[in-house]
């Protein structure tokens, strides 16, 4: 049977890699690698311009220097793309750097307003519906909300738009966490994978249950780009207390370390104890301190590229399993322990210092509790949601519940505010206003 294929492929990926879910005509792409196909795909959708205006740590729009979803997305777009050429890698094998950076690029597109307590707020809002999460989101995106691509039969029944109808690795690059949603596992996580698209997460992944070297690339140039850059944020926002990370090194250190022993990653004292803690907060001190504004930006950029440099160049790309035939699964990107426990003292800072500020979680607390109020609101009369999820509604394309969790979840940050103001606030909105 002819497979959907269309592009160029590069070395080491087959035609099972470069699959399509719809058939396009292959005479249309012929002098165009197949995951550049993809990568442009990505960056014309709606989807990926809406991160601009979605929050990554502070709210958008607070200055005109923090980082937005758009933003952290692009940076570790170029984080992934440079791993493919410069990790250590003896194997003959090298991932695609467009297909890397097109997985990077999409890795949030699926991500609700207001960090991840707006993604919490949709989750229990649909437990009784399969649940919410951003990663499942993101397939959900490009496989059925965007509408580059009419659709057609796929998997034995017909399929009511293809979305952007991207190759099978790049969707396999996209389910981070490729378990089903079922309760009660997955009533407090949104690590999962929605249930409905059983059938399309086997196609995609065949029998496999492991995730393949461009994911993992991706969730670790994603995993260093925030370690790094939400704490490279808040200390320009004035919001990171440095004096503060040095008071609390022991807790620090006490609680990354039971996260080591929990997540089996084993113990780099060098890194994790009470004193190398404080060691980093001195550094981050020392720069904030600093009475030169220039030579303080400086300091601080240097950090952030060191700190990144500690985290990635240890790692290397590595043999898996020599019997696999697919070499997205045939090799892997191998994360020295070192590096992992760098990133969870960074990510434990950050969540003590900068998302359990008050400054950071009442503005969280009130994004999260705006979308609940809308879900809520769209759920009692669907009348209230725009023109065109009244028609996915009504035409019973999915359950209306999780169609109105697809419109909230694509709201930026601004426009769920004026929504909410429209419904909610007396004296805004107005009739020639556009929903």
């Amino acid at each position: 049977m002819t497979m959907n294929v269309i592009g160029i492929k590069p070395n080491g990926y087959t035609d099972w890699d470069a699959e399509r879910p719809f058939f396009e005509d292959p005479q249309k792409n012929e002098r165009r690698a197949t995951f550049e196909i993809d990568k442009g795909r990505i960056i014309h959708s709606a989807a990926f311009r809406r991160l601009q205006g979605k929050t990554q740590v502070l709210g958008v729009g607070e200055r005109d220097f923090y980082r937005t979803r758009l933003t952290h997305s692009l940076e570790v777009a170029q984080l992934g793309r440079g791993i493919c050429t410069e990790a250590d890698n003896d194997t003959g094998f090298k991932p695609d750097p467009d297909l890397v950076e097109t997985i990077c690029l999409a890795h949030d597109i699926g991500h609700p307003a207001f960090g991840h307590v707006g993604e919490k707020k949709l989750h229990m809002e649909m437990l009784s519906h399969g649940g919410f999460g951003a990663n499942p989101q993101n397939l959900r995106i490009v496989m059925f909300l965007e509408q580059k691509h009419r659709g057609g039969e796929f998997l034995g029944k017909p399929w009511d738009g293809g979305g952007l109808n991207l190759t099978r690795a790049t969707l396999d690059g996209l389910i981070k966490y490729p378990a089903l949603f079922a309760l009660p596992a997955c009533e407090e996580s949104s690590k999962f994978t929605y249930a409905s698209y059983e059938n399309l997460r086997d196609w995609i992944k065949g029998a496999r249950a492991e995730l393949p070297i461009e994911c993992q690339i991706a969730d670790w140039a994603d995993s260093s780009a925030y370690s790094v850059d939400d704490i490279e944020d808040a200390l320009r926002a004035g919001i990171l207390d440095v004096l503060r990370m040095q008071e609390l090194a022991n807790e620090i250190s006490n609680e990354v370390k039971a996260k080591l022993a929990e997540d089996g990653v084993a113990d780099d004292d060098s890194i994790t104890s009470k004193k190398a803690v404080r060691d980093e907060a001195l550094k981050l001190q020392s720069i904030a301190t600093k009475t030169n504004f220039r030579e303080r930006k400086r300091d601080l950029k240097s950090w952030t590229s060191t700190t990144i440099g500690r985290l990635i160049k240890s790692c290397r790309i590595e043999l898996r399993n020599e019997r696999e035939t697919c070499n997205r699964y045939r090799y892997r990107y191998f994360v020295p322990d070192s590096a992992k426990c760098l990133a969870y003292v960074l990510k434990r800072s950050g969540r003590k210092l900068v998302f359990d500020d008050p400054r950071v979680v009442t503005l969280e607390s009130k994004g999260a509790m705006i979308l609940q109020q809308l879900f809520k609101a769209f759920e009692r009369d669907t009348k209230l949601m725009p023109l065109d999820f009244q028609e996915y509604i009504e035409s019973k394309l999915e359950s209306k519940e999780r169609l109105i969790a697809d419109f909230v979840s694509g709201m930026t940050d601004r426009y769920a505010y004026a929504y909410y103001g429209r419904l909610f606030q007396p004296g805004t909105g107005s009739f020639y206003e556009y929903v």
